[in-house]
């Protein structure tokens, strides 16, 4: 590769680097060209996509944009950057079911937010439930309290209807 070549691709994996809401990284040795197409094209779903780059340049683009986090242990061997520009918790759904069904990439770390995370981190987060369910889960419990309320405000008319009730038929008893 030209020298010039190589600047512009460090620019443009620097450029993915910065456009994303996390980067998993992973190694790709068992991968077959067939298989990294159905990877991409699960990964696309999620608004994600896979990178399949030279150490090198990785390296280079790496240590210019998270200068405050060593990725040379993790850039090491045939190594992927999986950036995902949309949903975190949904890339990593889909690397989990692509491992489990395919045993081609195994996790090596990630950065979110900033800090770099282990494998197992990463396998965490793709266990948490998406984001619509963990909004809809807090939703319903802001709104169980004023439910709950609603409930015995509608009991209490109920509750003097029957203590007028019984205090009318015990006097009825009594005359």
């Amino acid at each position: 590769m030209i020298k010039s070549e190589k600047s512009n691709k460090v620019n443009s994996i620097k450029e993915e680097f910065a456009n994303n809401n996390g980067l998993f990284f992973a190694d790709h040795s068992n991968i077959k060209a067939v298989q990294s197409v159905v990877v991409r094209d699960r990964l696309y779903e999620v608004e994600a996509t896979l990178m399949i780059l030279k150490n090198t340049l990785a390296s280079i683009a790496a240590s210019e944009s998270f200068k405050e986090i060593d990725l040379s242990s993790i850039l090491k061997g045939p190594t992927s950057v999986i950036a995902s520009h949309k949903d975190l918790v949904a890339t990593a759904k889909v690397l989990k079911d692509i491992i489990r069904e395919f045993d081609i990439l195994k996790l090596k770390g990630g950065i979110i937010d900033g800090k770099l995370v282990s494998a197992s981190d990463l396998n965490i987060l793709a266990t948490l439930p998406s984001r619509e369910v963990l909004i809809s889960q807090i939703v319903s419990g802001l709104a169980s309290p004023m439910y709950m309320l609603v409930s015995v405000l509608n009991n209490l008319p109920q509750k003097l209807v029957m203590t007028l009730s019984a205090i009318q038929k015990e006097k009825e008893k009594v005359s």
